[in-house]
């Protein structure tokens, strides 16, 4: 690795740890990349990797094969057991009243730590148009709503474009849930995210409502339905993919926009796929 190289791996790092990175660069570290220690300027290589550069383990007397099938490790029980306790909680709830109740009594949510509220939804939860839409910052917590201040305005105004508003009806409204009801807060020494763990919840919201047009707004909600491979052909003009049998468009993100309108352009060509839609069934 070339010093260029190691200078572009530390600022992904300091970015990561200071959680201006995307969602995939959460679990990054210097020991996963580095083999040299800046600070020190000297290798810095792990016990393991000095002794497989000296001997061949598997040629010594006492060492054992370790099972792939052997019990697993306590830490991946841990992970599963909230995972599955995610899953059973969204399951029981048989409607949206009793599922915002089982978010609230959910305590393994990593965001509880420095979140101030829970934005849960907002909107016409009878209409056809189902916007899941980014994590809430500090100030839609303090308003409880999904976007607030300039951004609430430009969601807005992108919606009313297509004859869509928050207090429309079924035709003509929409219901907005954040991908994750609170402001994300990272925690290094966690080995489930939030997003793992709301993503139960998000499908259970979607079978309650059962929406007949899916909207994405930014990457994470992607992520969570596990729909970004689809979303990754042509950008400019925009796709259609296919949740559970509903017809899911993905928009740029509203802060996004706010700071480079040029990805407005690429918005409206998405949100056009679903007006086409929506012209279509209405005939």
């Amino acid at each position: 690795m070339d010093n260029v190289q190691k200078a572009l791996v530390a600022t992904l790092i300091d970015y990561a740890e200071a959680g201006l990175d995307a969602p995939g660069l959460h679990d990054i570290k210097a020991d996963m990349i580095l083999d040299t220690d800046f600070a020190e300027g000297k290798e810095n290589q792990s016990l393991l990797l000095r002794i497989n550069s000296e001997k061949d383990l598997t040629q010594l007397p006492n060492t054992k094969k370790v099972s792939d099938k052997g019990p697993p490790f306590r830490e991946k029980d841990l992970q599963w057991d909230l995972i599955s306790n995610a899953e059973e909680s969204a399951n029981k709830a048989m409607d949206i009243k009793t599922l915002e109740k089982s978010i609230g009594n959910f305590t393994g949510f990593h965001a509880l730590k420095g979140s101030s509220g829970m934005v849960f939804a907002a909107g016409n939860f009878a209409a056809n148009v189902m916007v899941i839409s980014e994590p809430p910052g500090r100030v839609e917590e303090i308003e409880s709503v999904p976007y607030a201040g300039s951004a609430g305005e430009l969601f807005k105004n992108i919606f009313a474009a297509l004859g869509l508003s928050l207090d429309g009806t079924k035709k003509s409204g929409l219901y907005v849930l954040p991908s994750v009801p609170f402001r994300l807060v990272r925690d290094f020494n966690s080995k489930v995210s939030d997003l793992d763990l709301i993503k139960p919840f998000v499908q259970r919201h979607i079978k309650i409502v059962s929406p007949r047009f899916l909207v994405l707004i930014g990457k994470i909600p992607s992520i969570i339905l596990g729909l970004s491979d689809q979303f990754m052909g042509d950008e400019e003009n925009g796709c259609i993919v296919f949740y559970d049998g509903i017809p899911v468009i993905e928009i740029e993100g509203i802060n996004s926009m706010m700071q480079s309108p040029e990805k407005k352009r690429r918005t409206w060509n998405n949100l056009k796929l679903l007006k086409n839609l929506m012209n279509e069934e209405s005939q």
